[in-house]
């Protein structure tokens, strides 16, 4: 498939499966149209036919499919079972795949590293109600159970730091040494594994582990500033290495307990590169790959008996639901987050966790704070999947609950400010309230920290969206102007391609890039931010 070829930072993403199909096999629009005039015989080949399938949503007749279908060697049945553009051959649609043992984690993420960065799919490929079921079953399956050492290196003898929370996401370390890693044999509930004796952890890995897990809040905070594109590839090396170093271990085995721990260090921080690589692929319009580094992602918290990090995998798979047209999947994605920190706040599987380096509660890139944060900020997602679904009453139910925890909470963050009051700004612009969308996209302006340069942008652009459709053209053109400046030097086509229906809303082009629709607030709501 046309994903195999290198990618570049200048290459944009195949927006829709038909473009797919016309990169894999050297077509133009012209070709398609011809080879569908040979097979049916009464249609104008005219070259537009196809751009409209492709940028217009338009959807050919009965018989012009089949025809397409006899060229692919698809089966005419697919084309009732799965309907256009879905039947169209474009490579693996299960995407959603979750490994549950370490072992397998780490064929997934030898499987993701390297090789997803080069998909080039710009939209869904897991079919509907596969990341709800990852999600149920990382929520089903316990924590796996970690031995703890009789002895633990001084390197990691740092108290647990807390959980990490829900936030807004943000080159290869070189390391002196290759050092084989033993990876545990899975072990899943919460029974109690006996103390084993402690090896020496050589010193070589443990400074590699420490520098990899300092990385991590540092590209964050390069994605926040500057956008997903510069940061999906470095994250992409950074991963692979950490995969190369758990699979040089021998995985079918356990091995001695002291080397456990950096075992599990391990996994985590593949869970926060990964979870990272998707974000940034999600904010550059490459959603199959976002899919796959999810998917690698969520394998890798269980792998490390990480519920908070599993928790904020699946916030970003529910945001990922919500844009593409899935709310109801959005929904049960962020209900199963918020029950597997319930359970972490519980205590489930707690008894098996080891100590940890503060390296590794950095390594997160969160503030600190409280599991119960993180839940109130999937409260308020769940609030917008509410809201897409018009159900306005249960999304008020629901924001007014987070805001009882955030809001009066001194140890609430700015970052947990700021991304409650864009949930509760999206919720208003789905329900169609922009004036009181604005009042929470003017509340995200004040609370966002100054790093947060690729978000700034994008509430400036669903400000001047809210100003639209209150009718104030003037405010709205003064606010698009304003949110273009903010967004220069960021790459961020996500930002980009909302600022640019915008701006054909506002000088009166329906129909290009989106835009020109009466009220297009509920689409920007998912876009933006």
């Amino acid at each position: 498939m046309p994903g195999n070829r290198a990618v570049t930072d200048g290459e944009q993403p195949l927006g829709h499966p038909l473009s797919c199909i016309r990169a894999e096999r050297g077509w133009t629009y012209q070709d398609v149209v011809d080879i569908v005039a040979r097979r049916v015989g009464n249609m104008s080949a005219r070259r537009e036919k196809a751009w409209r399938w492709e940028h217009r949503g338009v959807v050919p007749d009965l018989e012009t499919q089949q025809a397409l279908a006899t060229e692919l060697g698809v089966p005419h049945a697919l084309l009732s079972s799965s309907p256009w553009p879905a039947w169209l051959p474009v490579g693996d649609r299960t995407a959603a795949r979750v490994a549950w043992t370490p072992q397998d984690c780490v064929a997934a993420l030898d499987a993701t590293a390297g090789t997803a960065l080069h998909d080039r799919r710009g939209f869904v490929v897991a079919g509907a109600g596969s990341a709800a079921a990852a999600a149920q079953r990382w929520l089903a399956f316990a924590p796996l159970s970690w031995p703890r050492p009789a002895t633990v290196p001084a390197a990691a003898t740092a108290p647990p730091a807390p959980a990490p929370l829900l936030v807004a996401a943000s080159g290869p370390v070189p390391l002196p040494v290759s050092v084989p890693v033993s990876v545990p044999a899975q072990r899943t509930g919460p029974s109690a594994v006996p103390d084993a004796p402690a090896d020496p952890v050589p010193p070589a890995l443990l400074a590699a582990l420490a520098a990899l897990e300092e990385r991590v809040p540092a590209l964050r905070r390069m994605e926040a500033a500057l956008g997903g594109g510069p940061v999906r590839a470095v994250a992409d090396a950074e991963l692979r290495l950490v995969t190369d170093l758990l699979a040089k271990g021998p995985a079918a085995r356990p091995g001695p307990a002291a080397a456990e721990l950096p075992a599990r260090r391990l996994f985590a921080v593949a869970g926060e590169l990964a979870c990272l690589a998707g974000r940034a692929c999600f904010d550059t319009g490459h959603e199959a790959a976002a899919e796959r580094y999810f998917s690698a992602a969520l394998s890798a918290a269980h792998a490390a008996a990480d519920r908070p990090l599993g928790a904020r995998v699946l916030a970003a798979m529910s945001l990922q639901c919500l844009s593409a047209g899935r709310p109801q999947e959005a929904l049960a994605v962020a209900r199963a987050a918020r029950a597997g920190l319930a359970r972490e706040a519980a205590g489930d599987g707690r008894a098996s966790a080891v100590a940890v380096t503060s390296a590794t509660a950095t390594a997160a890139g969160e503030p600190s704070g409280s599991v119960r944060h993180s839940s109130a900020l999937l409260m308020a997602r769940q609030a917008r999947a509410h809201a897409v679904l018009g159900q306005a009453d249960v999304c008020q139910r629901l924001l007014a609950a987070a805001g009882a925890i955030l809001t009066p909470d001194a140890r609430s963050s700015a970052d947990h400010r700021a991304d409650y009051c864009a949930e509760a700004a999206a919720c208003e612009l789905a329900l169609g309230r922009p004036a009181a969308a604005d009042h929470w996209l003017r509340r995200t302006l004040a609370a966002l920290p100054e790093g947060r340069a690729r978000d700034r942008a994008g509430t400036l652009v669903l400000r001047a969206v809210a100003a639209l459709d209150q009718g104030a053209a003037d405010r709205a053109r003064g606010l698009a102007t304003d949110a273009g400046r903010a967004v220069e030097g960021i790459d961020s086509p996500r930002v980009h391609r909302a600022l640019a229906a915008l701006w054909e809303r506002l000088h009166g082009h329906p129909g290009r890039h989106g835009g020109g629709r009466e009220t297009p607030g509920r689409d920007f709501a998912m876009t933006a931010l």
